[in-house]
């Protein structure tokens, strides 16, 4: 009666860890816009403030504007097209 206990939880383990791996490459996914690669620009954080070549939800986890196709003017701080 043990052993069936036991291979139960093992069972149940294996089931949560592998719903975990399929949900995380799910998020992998979703990060590279379904693609092969993620699409990169110019993300405006702050007026005078931007990061280039940043995906949109690297840019959102900063809390900025996403461009895409643009690039980051260190001189200027701005977003502009490339």
């Amino acid at each position: 009666m043990q052993f069936k206990a036991s291979i139960g939880i093992l069972a149940a383990a294996l089931v949560l860890t592998l719903s975990a791996c399929e949900q995380r490459k799910k998020e992998e996914s979703m990060d590279k816009g379904g693609m092969g690669t993620a699409e990169t620009g110019c993300c405006q954080h702050a007026e005078s403030a931007c990061a280039g070549d940043v995906t949109k939800s690297q840019c959102d986890q900063m809390s900025g504007k996403f461009h895409k196709e643009h690039m980051c003017r260190t001189d200027t701080g701005k977003c502009a097209r490339k």
